[in-house]
C-alpha cells in the first residue's frame, strides 16, 4: 500500500465497548520540560480499558482480507498498549448542589451564574452507543428551558437554574 490517494483507499473501523473505568485530569509536571506544568490524564477507578480486542482485530482482518488491504491499529494501541476513545465523557456531574456535582439540572455551573455546560462532559457515564444523540437531546431539552425562563422573567439570569 503506498501513501498517493490513500484516503480514497482508507476503510476505518471502530469497535465501542462498555467497560466500567474512568480517568481523571491532572496538572502534572511536563516530563520534557519539568518547569511547565501540563493537564495529563490518570487512570481512576476499575480495570484498565483493553487495547487489544481480539474480535475486533479478527473482523478488520477479514474485511482487509476480502478487498486486498491490510489491517493496522492505531499506534498508540499497538505499541503503547493504550486503548483510545473518540467519546471522552463526563467531568461536570450533574448534582443538587456543589458538593454533589458540577452542575445543576438546568446546566448552570454551581455559584457562577450564566455560566453552562452544555456538552458531553454533563454525561455521567458511557452510554453504550454514538453518544451523540444523547448530548443532542440534553442540549435541546436546556436550550427550551434557558429559552423559556428567558422569555418569562424579566431578571433571566436570576431564574435560569432556580427550582
Amino acid at each position: 500500500m503506498t501513501a498517493r490517494n490513500f484516503i480514497e483507499r482508507l476503510s476505518v473501523f471502530t469497535v465501542m465497548q462498555n467497560v466500567e473505568n474512568e480517568i481523571r485530569l491532572v496538572m502534572d509536571r511536563s516530563p520534557v520540560t519539568p518547569w511547565r506544568r501540563v493537564l495529563r490524564s490518570r487512570t481512576g477507578g476499575g480495570a484498565p480499558a483493553p487495547s487489544y480486542l481480539p474480535q475486533a482485530n479478527e473482523v478488520a482482518r477479514r474485511f482487509a482480507e476480502s478487498v486486498g488491504g491490510r489491517p493496522l491499529n492505531l499506534l498508540l494501541e499497538s505499541v503503547g498498549g493504550k486503548s483510545s476513545t473518540a467519546h471522552v465523557l463526563g467531568g461536570a456531574a450533574m448534582g443538587a448542589d456543589a458538593s454533589a456535582g458540577v452542575i445543576d439540572t438546568d446546566h448552570q455551573v454551581f455559584g457562577h451564574p450564566g455560566l453552562y455546560v452544555v456538552d458531553g462532559s454533563s454525561i455521567p457515564a458511557n452510554v453504550g452507543v454514538n453518544p451523540s444523540l444523547t448530548i443532542t437531546a440534553m442540549a435541546e431539552r436546556f436550550a427550551a428551558r434557558y429559552r423559556a425562563r428567558r422569555t418569562s422573567s424579566p431578571d433571566h439570569a436570576s431564574s435560569i437554574g432556580a427550582q
